[in-house]
């Protein structure tokens, strides 16, 4: 997904060739489409080091607060799903959802793809829209014609910026043990609450919110989620797992 048409950056084909960066042999592949900027959600099954299965390469950007990923057995049925909260702003902005392809030969590039128009007039807090990419090609393998789908679905969740998010600590007797904010983006990956405390409340400020969105999480809940923010309103989803004594 881009805010900018790659139809001003492809190449005498028509398409924007990515280079493959791998820091390190055992490290994941990284796919770079020249200078274009944007999230990049890719997912294909490659042969492994015996040649006699396959394993899953996939690049899933941090801008992505959620995807998930379905194969077939044999690899030629993929189907992908994900999820991209933004704060919209008030002028109209445009996201391009540009299909990744790659060659049986293990090259990739993208395509220009269809856009939508995204604005705080439009796409209201809790509002979601989303846009399906739809691709079938045949080749032929062992001399039989085999047919590849690949279906993609994003949704962008339009959200309210995070200001702060506080965390409270409270008693069985609902007293409260203790308070603490945090700027979004700076809350603990693991959070260790005190040993008398029985549950916690998360509250998020939000921009233009009238009140806090809260959550509670008793004893028997080992994950709370908070969320901060991009200049250009793409949120990022972070998981802080909680340490009961």
């Amino acid at each position: 997904m881009t805010r900018e048409d790659l139809a001003g950056c492809t190449d005498e084909a028509g398409t924007v060739p990515a280079s493959v960066v791998q820091n390190e042999p055992d490290s994941e592949m990284q796919f770079v489409f020249g200078k274009v900027s944007g999230l990049s959600l890719i997912c294909f099954l490659t042969p492994d080091e015996t040649g006699e299965g396959s394993c899953m390469v996939s690049e899933v950007d941090e801008g992505f607060s959620e995807a998930g990923f379905d194969f077939s057995s044999d690899g030629s049925t993929v189907k992908m799903d994900a999820s991209v909260n933004v704060v919209p702003g008030q002028e109209e902005e445009l996201c391009f959802f540009n299909p990744v392809f790659r060659t049986l030969s293990g090259q990739v590039f993208a395509a220009p793809g269809d856009c939508m128009a995204v604005s705080a007039a439009m796409n209201p807090p809790g509002s979601t829209v989303g846009q399906t990419l739809r691709d079938e090609r045949k080749h032929r393998e062992n001399g039989m014609e085999i047919l590849d789908e690949t279906t993609v679905n994003i949704r962008i969740n339009a959200v309210r910026r995070p200001l702060e998010i506080h965390l409270l600590q409270f008693s069985g007797t609902h007293e409260l043990l203790k308070r603490e904010i945090f700027m979004p983006g700076t809350v603990p990956e693991q959070l260790e609450p005190l040993a008398e405390a029985e549950y916690l409340l998360l509250e998020t400020v939000e921009e233009n919110g009238e009140i806090p969105r809260r959550e509670v999480a008793g004893r028997d809940v080992d994950f709370l989620n908070t969320m901060s923010c991009w200049e250009d309103g793409i949120c990022l989803s972070h998981a802080h797992e909680i340490v009961w004594k």
